[in-house]
């Protein structure tokens, strides 16, 4: 070994013992940036010795220095930044030049076209320059059509040449008049309606159904409401919420179509000693009086009076009832009837102490006028001495 080499060993002994691993590694990152702009200004052609050598040397100064041999590795990495920044130097002119080339602008001949009528032809197409025509008669006057029934619309555009249109917002562009606009058969002049066809009977205007219900207005007694098809009094086009007026709303009715009490869910009440039909409160058995007496006699005539007071609390859409006296045909007529107006009065007030409303009620006498059976038999008379309860009102 010559003496030069000894000594420039012992000097990178000695200088490599001031470089530690870290500052090795920071030199190794800036020789790595020179590499890569060196390769990038072309110095694999210009500078390809120094770019190899500067490569070789930084591999080498990373494998000594993960071997604990700092001293190898500061030599190594020494000699890739002297490599390094001679291939940076070299290769500096090296890389590709751009060349920018301008593309010349293109020269455009634009021949101006002109209409000097303004009328749309342009003047190489004009047989009439210099006067305003249509296309089709290539930019010269047209001659202007007639409008034989000066109605406004061209002979040409006119489909009735000969009658004038009736401008009234109805297919006024044919030339043609309408006077039945609707086609309904009814003339405009008496036509309420006469853009809407409609019956004669609703003055040519459409019959309407407002609330959709199948029930037309015209027939409709509730226009807005649509009625409620179940069968009850769907013609009237009103919605029945109560069939048979009991004050039980249908749809918690258990029995819609006849009237009952709500506590019995809308359902006639079941009565022992009465009846009540569509007519009268019938009563199975007659009340009973003192002999030539209106005083209400027995515990089978409070029992009767109970039940038609319940009845008619029941029944609520019974409005008023009549209440009947009657008698046989003994004794004086007078006094018969007189007889049977006091009788029809008790019965009354015993109903009106029994919760009945007098305004739902009224007593009439009729004496021995209105047999039921004959009076020549015992038992033809006292089926004529009775009392009745006729509906009057519901």
């Amino acid at each position: 070994m010559t003496l030069e080499l000894r000594l420039s060993l012992m000097y990178l002994v000695v200088t490599a013992g001031c470089h530690s691993g870290p500052q090795i590694r920071a030199s190794a990152d800036i020789i790595k940036t020179d590499i890569e702009r060196a390769r990038r200004s072309n110095a694999v052609r210009c500078a390809p010795r120094e770019l190899a050598n500067a490569e070789a040397n930084l591999d080498f100064a990373m494998g000594e220095l993960d071997q604990g041999n700092s001293s190898r590795a500061y030599w190594h990495i020494t000699q890739a930044e002297t490599n390094a920044k001679k291939a940076v130097t070299l290769s500096k002119d090296c890389a590709p030049r751009q060349v920018v080339v301008k593309e010349q602008p293109k020269l455009v001949v634009k021949l101006e076209a002109t209409d000097k009528d303004g009328d749309g032809v342009l003047d190489k197409d004009d047989a009439c320059p210099s006067l305003p025509g249509p296309p089709e008669n290539k930019g010269c006057p047209a001659e202007a059509p007639k409008d034989t029934d000066n109605d406004g619309i061209p002979d040409p555009a006119d489909k009735c040449v000969t009658v004038p249109e009736d401008p009234d917002g109805w297919q006024d562009e044919d030339g043609c008049p309408e006077p039945d606009n609707d086609s309904d058969g009814i003339l405009d002049q008496a036509d309420k309606c006469p853009n809407e066809a409609g019956p004669m009977q609703n003055l040519g205007c459409p019959v309407m159904d407002k609330d959709g219900d199948g029930i037309t207005d015209d027939k409709d007694q509730c226009i807005n409401e649509p009625e409620d098809k179940d069968g009850w009094q769907d013609e009237d086009g009103c919605p029945d919420l109560d069939n048979d007026s009991d004050g039980v709303p249908d749809d918690r009715d258990d029995c819609p179509m006849q009237p009952g009490p709500a506590d019995n869910k809308g359902c006639p009440r079941k009565y022992s000693l009465v009846a009540v039909t569509k007519d009268k409160i019938e009563i199975k058995k007659q009340i009973k009086f003192a002999t030539g007496s209106a005083k209400i006699v027995g515990a089978e005539s409070e029992k009767i009076l109970n039940e038609v007071a319940q009845a008619m609390q029941d029944n609520q859409q019974i409005k008023k009832i009549r209440v009947e006296g009657h008698t046989d045909s003994v004794g004086n007529d007078a006094s018969n009837l007189r007889l049977s107006q006091n009788r029809a009065n008790s019965v009354m007030s015993a109903l009106i102490k029994r919760g009945v409303d007098p305004q739902r009620m009224e007593a009439v006498g009729f004496g021995e006028t209105k047999p039921i059976a004959s009076n020549s038999t015992a038992a033809g008379k006292a089926e004529n001495r009775r009392t009745e309860f006729n509906i009057v009102e519901q």
